[in-house]
């Protein structure tokens, strides 16, 4: 069942709330403002029901600055290296927004910070949004549809779309942050992401075409372990980014949907399995939602670690590194990626 639960008035534009709920119980929030999830509800072993999902108190909230909370991520997801790269002889300048990279899609034309539209189509709900030629310094006239489903197996499935009519370059994702079981911090859920490699990064956690194998390195999360065991280690890279803000590539053996990490807390029972089409997962550990200015759902600030990030994605910088895989979208191409996180007691 689908319907819409929520509406308001924000910058002369109306933002809505709909619910997703299944057979179960299980029920999922999207706000159109960034097409944002920012509800899950779902049972522990005892079949308490609670939200998984770290973000604001209300739905306005979201408009006030947040770390990317629940949101849906483009035109290009991750970081570009000097806000730039050339595709068809023709180089192409983004906004910068992470001093001279750019972030997550740059500044106006960040998809979650823009109003999508929505309907309910059968048992899905559909949410679209058309990014002109040169918004944000990309070319071609986009035109993206995710659309968002429930299943009665507690699966959360995202199936994105999108078409050009110029070549461009284009990398989506959700920004969700998992909390599974309600404490400060995710130190104690167990991670597993089936990878033995990442991108190596920069300074400015720019990748440039190298891989670091990770095997048996606090970096590893195969075969899985607490996310909180290595993560206060020596190791320099997670010394930087004070936790984890890596390009996990992905041992896929095909193209089709793969399993590709789990987390498990082990005091509520509650595990989420996430699936894939993409080559890769960001793990990111909240290393600074901060206080949020005591907006957030919790009366206690947010601290660093509060919760994790397993954001699907093509590799950051591809535009500029050619033997990375491809983020490259054709004229008259269709872009279709599918991501899914299915949720179960154990």
């Amino acid at each position: 069942m689908i319907k819409k639960t929520y509406s308001f008035t924000k910058e002369k534009k109306t933002n809505d709330v709909y619910t997703l709920s299944n057979a179960n119980g299980m029920e999922v929030d999207i706000l159109t403002y960034g097409t944002r999830i920012i509800r899950i509800s779902v049972p522990d072993r005892k079949e308490k029901f609670a939200d998984v999902v770290v973000g604001c108190k209300k739905p306005e909230y979201y408009y006030e600055e947040n770390p990317c909370f629940g949101g849906t991520i483009g035109r290009f997801a991750n970081r570009i290296g000097g806000s730039s790269f050339t595709l068809n002889g023709e180089k192409y300048v983004l906004e910068a927004n992470e001093g001279e990279n750019c972030l997550h899609g740059g500044i106006t034309e960040r998809f979650d910070k823009l109003v999508w539209d929505a309907e309910i189509v059968k048992n899905s709900l559909v949410l679209r949004h058309f990014s002109p030629d040169g918004a944000g310094g990309f070319p071609g006239n986009l035109s993206v549809t995710l659309t968002v489903s429930l299943s009665d197996e507690n699966e959360l499935l995202l199936d994105y779309k999108a078409t050009t009519d110029k070549d461009t370059v284009c990398n989506f994702t959700n920004h969700t942050y998992f909390n599974l079981g309600g404490q400060p911090t995710v130190l104690s859920h167990e991670l597993m992401i089936n990878s033995k490699k990442i991108t190596a990064v920069d300074e400015g956690l720019i990748p440039h075409g190298d891989y670091i194998d990770i095997t048996g390195t606090p970096l590893s999360f195969l075969p899985a372990k607490p996310i909180g065991q290595d993560l206060f280690s020596d190791e320099p890279l997670i010394r930087q980014c004070n936790g984890y803000d890596f390009n996990y590539c992905l041992d896929r053996v095909g193209r089709g949907m793969e399993h590709c990490a789990y987390v498990y807390d082990p005091e509520s029972g509650r595990r989420m399995d996430c699936y894939t089409t993409l080559p890769a997962v960001q793990l990111y550990t909240a290393c600074k939602t901060g206080n949020f200015k005591g907006k957030g759902k919790k009366r206690a600030p947010y601290v660093n670690h509060c919760a994790l990030c397993l954001e699907t994605q093509s590799y950051p910088n591809s535009p500029n590194v050619p033997h990375f895989p491809s983020t490259l979208l054709k004229a008259g191409d269709t872009y279709h990626e599918l991501t899914a996180y299915r949720f179960s007691v154990k």
